[in-house]
């Protein structure tokens, strides 16, 4: 039974899990497991058993939106540190104090608040860990509860299973139009977006993120199939960190370009510089998502020099100019031969998702590795390639 927010993914089993706990504490890295559903009495009767076993393999927090769950972990876990998920819609700092009075560690901020509001809460409560949203979806309504998605679709946002229906067409019958900025539900030339919430990116004003004096930085998370967004997103946003703390900062708008490459809304700095505008909203177009470059492979592992295994995940021509994602580096430009289809056993020059195939090349790769291509000309719509979306 899932306990969290991805309820449409395929979630660890509990040997699967500790495996992967064991795996993440052997790179050096911590691991937190997200129990922030809303819970009813069905997963409280199961939840128990659950966070005992998080404590016995050494799972280094859980994050945790629900009181009753809350309670259900310090009773039956109780060296088990609680993050308290974004989920819980903290905006001051008697919310913080509050949580830190009752066991939680770190309080992850709602995204709707300014960089001074922040700034005061750790200055009030310093004695609690701060994390904050950096990079990703926002939503339209307060962090997360999105009350569309249940009315419309009967899927509960806080119970694991919201539809993205703020990301279509939502239409608003205004009766009189007499109020100003008032939307037509139709329109002659098309129709109104007006819950389509832009993406947050800070890149350019990461610094002054980090001198609010938080303690951990926060992307938006992603499924799986969502490889090449978090790579590059991390990529980027190390770089600028990286930079910060070298003591000789200097933003670098090649972190942002990266940035655009990747599927997207529209960018906006969100609710850290003051309140939201209607700029930060896409009201004029239903094409919310935009990109400049598309995952075609991972490499799954080196057979010998210069011979790669790929997982294939979109459609890919041996004359396509290639370009290697890395954990860490700059993207790198490449071509092969062909591809080498393991199920045929020939050597093809196109290659289709689902397959395994073979490539040779003299670059050296490594498990986790990723391998896009730039869509040509007219294939993406991307605030890149407009220059309508400077931050």
């Amino acid at each position: 039974m899932p306990f969290n927010l991805r309820g449409m993914s395929s979630n660890f089993k509990n040997s699967e899990l500790r495996e992967a706990i064991d795996y993440v504490h052997s790179l050096g890295k911590k691991i937190y497991v997200t129990l922030n559903i809303f819970a009813h009495n069905s997963e409280i009767e199961y939840m128990p058993r659950f966070v005992k076993l998080l404590e016995e393999y050494g799972a280094d927090a859980v994050i945790v939106a629900d009181l009753g769950v809350f309670q259900l972990v310090r009773e039956n876990a109780p060296n088990l540190p609680i993050h308290v998920s974004t989920q819980a819609n903290n905006t001051n700092w008697m919310s913080v104090k509050t949580w830190r009075d009752m066991g939680a560690k770190r309080v992850i901020l709602a995204r709707e608040m300014s960089l001074k509001e922040i700034k005061e809460i750790k200055e009030k409560v310093p004695d609690v860990e701060i994390e904050v949203f950096i990079h990703g979806a926002m939503c339209m309504a307060v962090s997360g509860r999105c009350l569309l998605s249940n009315y419309f679709t009967s899927r509960d946002a806080n119970r694991a299973s919201m539809h993205r229906i703020a990301d279509g067409i939502i239409k608003v019958i205004a009766e009189g139009h007499e109020e100003k900025g008032a939307h037509d539900i139709v329109e002659e030339q098309g129709e109104t977006f007006i819950f389509n919430a832009k993406d947050l990116c800070t890149i350019d004003f990461i610094d002054k993120v980090i001198e609010t004096g938080v303690d951990s930085l926060k992307n938006r998370g992603k499924n799986e199939k969502y490889l090449l967004q978090f790579d590059c997103c991390k990529n980027n946003i190390e770089k600028a960190i990286d930079s910060y703390y070298s003591g000789n900062y200097e933003y670098d708008p090649e972190w942002y370009k990266e940035l655009q490459t990747i599927s997207h809304r529209l960018y906006s700095k969100g609710f850290y510089l003051g309140k939201t505008t209607e700029e930060d909203q896409n009201y004029n177009t239903g094409n919310s998502y935009s990109q400049t470059y598309q995952l075609v492979a991972n490499v799954k592992e080196k057979l010998e020099d210069g011979k790669y295994l790929l997982q294939i995940r979109n459609r890919v021509f041996a004359d396509d100019t290639l370009e290697l994602i890395r954990p860490e580096g700059d993207p790198v430009k490449f071509k092969v031969k062909n591809f080498f289809n393991t199920k045929t056993e020939e050597y093809v020059e196109v290659v289709h998702p689902n397959t395994i195939a073979v490539i040779e090349s003299e670059l050296e790769m490594g498990p986790m590795d990723l391998i896009r291509i730039k869509l040509p000309e007219g294939k993406s719509e991307s605030d890149m390639d407009t220059e309508t979306n400077t931050l």
